[in-house]
């Protein structure tokens, strides 16, 4: 099979690509490089020579860069992060949007078999701390903005649209729409700018008294391979025409202390522990129900401490 993946430099992307490389499928993928990481897809084009496709470029701009006819197209390219999120709102809107329009138009003007669209456990969080969602949190969920002014919730704006477009495009050009909302994935490429990777940079620069914002809350936590392994299993599901949602996360609930714990226990240093309130806009739990993923066949193979324990060796 022939795919195309934006955002293949990302951490969900790559192990993506690495993945459908290593069942024998053809990739092309498309990065602006914005944070790093076309090295390791030069790398893995080497390993699976003339199999990648490694294209480098704006998209948002130039849609030229799409090109080709693929049986699937996994639309993950997109700013994240809390924090550049909060200091760039619009940037966020407009890069989210237009990528977005122009990876459905690609696929109406040429086709596919299925759309897949990264889309986000944020897109429901208001409606868990209004009490208008269960926990673990299913699919079909209302999906809300707490405060549309504040800043953090462009991305989620610009998710929840996106949902929107790809099941209106599907209905158009009768490709399978999938839509993946990613519950804190997590893995040893990934950034500084979530929490795994924060707690690790300070473990190993032994900053004591140890921040930690948002002690109290909770979030559920899925190593990138697992994650690589429950896309592949609903890239089966769509190319039988079974689209919609799908939570992809691991449905153990995870106190934000509790992991901190973890990090001193892998890292073995234990310092004095400095909770602190959680930043605006934050929710208070998040775990998803995925029955429907396990459906597939699909369990995550690798515990947080597990994957942890990689981050903090790699």
């Amino acid at each position: 099979m022939r795919h195309l993946v934006t955002g293949g430099a990302g951490v969900i992307g790559f192990e993506l690509v690495r993945q459908l490389l290593e069942q024998g499928d053809e990739v092309t993928t498309v990065d602006v490089g914005k944070k790093g990481g076309l090295g390791d897809l030069d790398a893995l084009a080497a390993r699976h020579a003339g199999r990648l496709r490694v294209l480098r470029g704006d998209f948002a701009a130039d849609r030229s860069l799409l090109a080709g006819k693929y049986d699937a197209i996994f639309h993950f390219a997109a700013i994240v992060g809390v924090q550049y999120v909060t200091d760039h709102p619009y940037e966020t809107m407009a890069v989210n949007m237009r990528t977005t329009l122009n990876a459905l138009d690609h696929a109406l003007e040429s086709g596919c078999k299925a759309f897949f669209f990264a889309s986000s456990s944020e897109n429901y969080a208001a409606s868990v701390d209004r009490g208008h969602a269960p926990i673990p949190t299913p699919e079909g969920v209302l999906l809300s903005i707490d405060d549309i002014a504040l800043p953090r919730w462009s991305y989620a704006a610009s998710k929840i649209a996106g949902e929107s477009a790809v099941f209106g495009a599907a209905r158009a050009g009768g490709f399978t729409p999938i839509v993946v909302r990613f519950h804190n994935v997590y893995g040893p490429r990934m950034g500084p700018t979530h929490v795994i990777p924060e707690f690790l940079a300070r473990a190993r620069q032994r900053v004591d008294p140890f921040p930690v914002f948002g002690a109290d809350q909770t979030r559920s936590f899925l190593h990138v391979e697992d994650a690589g392994r429950a896309l592949r299993a609903v890239l089966g599901a769509a190319l039988e025409r079974k689209g919609g949602l799908y939570n992809i996360g691991s449905d153990i609930e995870t106190v934000i202390s509790d992991l901190a714990q973890i990090v001193f226990d892998v890292s073995g240093f234990h310092p004095k522990v400095d909770a602190r309130p959680a930043p605006p806009g934050s929710v208070r739990r998040r775990v998803p129900d995925t029955t429907k993923l396990r459906a597939l066949g699909f369990a995550p193979q690798r515990s947080l401490r597990e994957g942890i324990a990689e981050c903090w060796a790699r």
